[in-house]
């Protein structure tokens, strides 16, 4: 299997928790879901109706994500409209804090089974351009991207101990190894219900736990499957 592997960045990202209610509080990685987003806006997959998720259903797309720097999170405040619609003359607005990932860079494992999607988008990173401006979760958080290459994927199915150079899904996930925790000193985050996939109508339709460790150093740990990706074991889901 193909894999397309190309780091995405910005000055701030926001990928809101579903379960915040009071605050706007982030994931520490793009959901799934909004990787889709994501190649959607390079591709110039269309936005109408979201028709772009037609591209993502049915589990067509694996994709895996490396953190390749230390997550840091700000607390700002923001003004908001506080109606939906248009905004009226003298509303006031609505104070609200909002949490960002600050300069954050992930490294995205990408593979499809539409090849004309795979090869459009190998293209459009290679050249590097896109359709539309590609974002970290909300419109004005403007992001970039670069090609690293392309490479092949060997899955392995094995629950014995190794080094994980991505976030990892808990439905993979066996146990860590507490050696290695004590000698790479690692920081794991968990990221409750997770988006994994979307119907066509929005709805989050698949949901897990996922961890990750903060500053991006290599988890040892034993799953159930993972795959080997240029000499590194990745998680994909």
């Amino acid at each position: 299997m193909k894999i397309l592997v190309f780091d995405i960045w910005g000055d701030y990202a926001h990928f809101k928790k579903i379960y915040a209610t009071t605050s706007a509080l982030t994931y520490a990685i793009p959901p799934k879901t909004s990787i889709y987003g994501y190649v959607g806006a390079i591709l110039g997959l269309e936005k109408d109706k979201n028709e772009y998720l037609k591209y993502f259903e049915n589990k067509q797309c694996l994709i895996g994500i490396g953190i390749q720097k230390t997550l840091r999170f700000q607390r700002l405040g923001i003004n908001l409209k506080a109606e939906l619609g248009r905004k009226k003359e003298g509303s006031p607005p609505k104070p609200t804090m909002m949490e960002f990932v600050h300069q954050p860079r992930y490294r995205i494992y990408f593979s499809h089974q539409n090849n004309e999607v795979y090869n459009k988008l190998k293209l459009a990173l290679e050249k590097h351009h896109s359709v539309y401006t590609p974002c970290l979760g909300l419109a004005f958080l403007t992001s970039n991207f670069e090609l690293i290459g392309e490479f092949e994927a060997k899955k392995i199915d094995s629950n014995e101990s190794i080094l994980l150079d991505s976030v990892l899904r808990r439905k993979h996930f066996i146990e860590f190894d507490r050696e290695g925790f004590l000698q790479n000193e690692v920081q794991i985050i968990e990221q409750s219900m997770y988006a994994l996939e979307m119907d066509i109508e929005r709805n989050v339709t698949e949901r897990d736990d996922v961890l990750l460790e903060r500053n991006g150093r290599p988890i040892k740990v034993r799953l159930n499957e993972y795959y080997q990706i240029d000499g590194k074991n990745i998680c994909l889901f």
